[in-house]
């Protein structure tokens, strides 16, 4: 079912239902945002998926908004990035569901906040996100399916997940890992910084000056010592990974709001069009 939910110069957004044959993982409405170019002639784009999707568009979820089609539609007009479709996917409590940790978090670590449930399994999300929403994008859009020509990005939680999915398939180019929580998961956090470079990944990672010292653990270090961590196994900054900073930011949708168009940028860099 497709349904076109709003619609203006810089670009539309649709609706999509995406079923799912995972009782842990429900079926959910994603939202569909096209650039303004779209139905000019029968190019493809490349997709850019978020997670916590009901956040991404306005009006935004109850945490706020990030403003996305805003910040594409801005970055676009400017040249400073491809043209592109962005695709909210909502997450599991947006859709009657009370398990958003779990679902984002890696099998690796047991969830913090509800240990009975035992540990994560965004591996199982993965398999929705591969296998349910990502042909049902490709199918009804004209994309570029190509790992090179697809992202994927959330924040906190989303961070988290964004960065597994980014090191344990082949799927996404490049990654956006806002503010992540590795407090969730330090098994996880351990076999990054413990890993190898997984050459043709680029990865976007930020946080906010603000988020320091708060009572689940430090935000801040824990991302510095990821970074670092990185740049060791041989990722360069500025060219396949990108540090972006945000002084006085802390751990909500405006701060990610407005790291948005840097993250945009690195994430669909303009050199990368000629080819296409």
């Amino acid at each position: 079912m497709l349904v076109v939910v709003n619609a203006w110069a810089d670009g539309r957004i649709e609706t999509v239902m995406v079923e799912s044959d995972d009782a842990l993982i429900p079926s959910r409405e994603v939202r569909v945002w096209l650039p303004a170019g779209y139905n000019e002639g029968e190019r493809r784009y490349p997709v850019v998926y978020f997670h916590d999707g009901q956040n991404v568009f306005r009006p935004g979820g109850s945490f706020g908004c990030w403003f996305a089609e805003d910040a594409a539609a801005t970055e676009i007009a400017a040249g400073r990035m491809r043209e592109a479709i962005i695709v909210a996917v909502p997450n599991n409590e947006a859709n009657g569901g009370k398990a958003r940790m779990t679902e984002y978090q890696p099998p690796s670590d047991a969830n913090p906040r509800d240990p009975p449930r035992g540990n994560g399994i965004c591996d199982r999300y993965a398999k929705f996100l591969l296998e349910k929403v990502k042909p049902a994008i490709d199918a009804k859009y004209r994309t570029l399916p190509e790992k090179e020509c697809t992202a994927v990005a959330g924040s906190s939680m989303g961070g988290l997940v964004s960065l597994w999915l980014g090191l344990n398939t082949d799927a996404f180019g490049a990654v956006g890992v806002f503010s992540p929580a590795f407090w969730t998961s330090p098994n996880f956090m351990k076999s990054v910084m413990e890993g190898t470079k997984k050459d043709n990944l680029r990865i976007y990672m930020d946080m906010g000056t603000g988020e320091k010292g708060n009572l689940t653990g430090d935000y801040w270090q824990d991302a510095l010592a990821v970074r670092e961590a990185l740049l060791g196994q041989g990722y360069v900054e500025g060219k396949d990974f990108l540090w972006n900073p945000g002084e006085g930011d802390e751990h909500n949708e405006k701060a990610w709001a407005k790291r948005l168009p840097v993250a945009l940028r690195f994430l669909l860099a303009r050199e990368k069009a000629a080819a296409r």
